[in-house]
C-alpha cells in the first residue's frame, strides 16, 4: 500500500508569528515521524500535533498585537505638554481664584527682607540678585493657584545716592479681573522695588 503524505501548513494565514530555529525543526520532525505511519490515523495525529503547537503561538501573536494597539491608543489620548487649555467660555474668574493683592504683598515683602537684609550694593553681583528675587517671587505666585492668570514680575534694584527714584508703568487691561502690586524695600545703600502684574486670560 502506497505511503500517503500530507502537507500541513505550520503557520495559519493572516498571522505573523516569530519562531526560533530549534522548536520549528522539532515540530517538523514529530509531524514527519507520525505521517510516515500507516493508515489515516497517522495523518489525524499529525494534524492534531500541528494544531497543538500552532494555536498557542497564534494566541500569543494576537495578544501581542492587541496590547500594542491598546498602548498606542492610550498614548494618543494623553494631552501634549504644550497643548493649550480648552476654552471655558468664562469672561471672569471664579471668586475664590481671583488675584488678591493684600494676600500677595506681605509674602513678597518677606522675600525682599530675606534676600536683602545682609546685602550691600555690588555691581558684580547685583544682576544675579535681581534674578534670584524675581525667580522666588514667581515661584511664590505659583503657590497661590491662580488659574488662567498671566503673572509678570519686574524687579528693580538701585544704589542710594540721595536722589529721587520714580518707576512708572502703563497697561491695557480689565480692572474687574486684572490687578497689580508694588512692594518697596530699602537698606543702607540700596533700594528694591518689585512689581507683580496679574492679567486674566481666557
Amino acid at each position: 500500500m502506497a505511503d500517503r503524505r500530507t502537507n500541513i501548513p505550520t503557520e495559519p494565514y493572516g498571522t505573523m508569528t516569530t519562531k526560533t530555529t530549534a522548536p520549528t525543526h522539532s515540530v517538523r520532525d514529530e509531524i514527519h515521524a507520525s505521517v510516515t505511519g500507516s493508515g489515516p490515523s497517522a495523518s489525524i495525529a499529525a494534524a492534531a500535533a500541528a494544531a497543538a503547537t500552532i494555536i498557542p503561538e497564534r494566541r500569543q501573536s494576537v495578544f501581542r498585537r492587541l496590547s500594542m494597539s491598546m498602548g498606542s491608543r492610550k498614548s494618543s489620548m494623553l494631552p501634549l505638554p504644550n497643548q493649550p487649555r480648552p476654552n471655558t467660555y468664562r469672561m471672569e474668574p471664579d471668586n475664590e481664584y481671583r488675584f488678591r493683592p493684600y494676600r500677595v504683598q506681605p509674602k513678597v515683602l518677606e522675600i525682599l527682607i530675606d534676600r536683602l537684609k545682609d546685602k550691600t550694593y555690588d555691581e558684580a553681583t547685583i544682576n544675579e540678585l535681581v534674578k534670584d528675587i524675581t525667580r522666588n517671587v514667581h515661584q511664590l505666585m505659583r503657590n497661590f493657584q491662580l488659574p488662567r492668570y498671566k503673572i509678570i514680575v519686574q524687579t528693580v534694584i538701585g544704589q542710594k545716592f540721595g536722589e529721587l527714584l520714580r518707576i512708572a508703568s502703563r497697561c491695557l487691561w480689565d480692572p474687574k479681573t486684572d490687578n497689580m502690586i508694588s512692594v518697596n524695600y530699602e537698606t543702607k545703600d540700596m533700594i528694591a522695588v518689585v512689581t507683580v502684574y496679574a492679567v486674566y486670560l481666557e
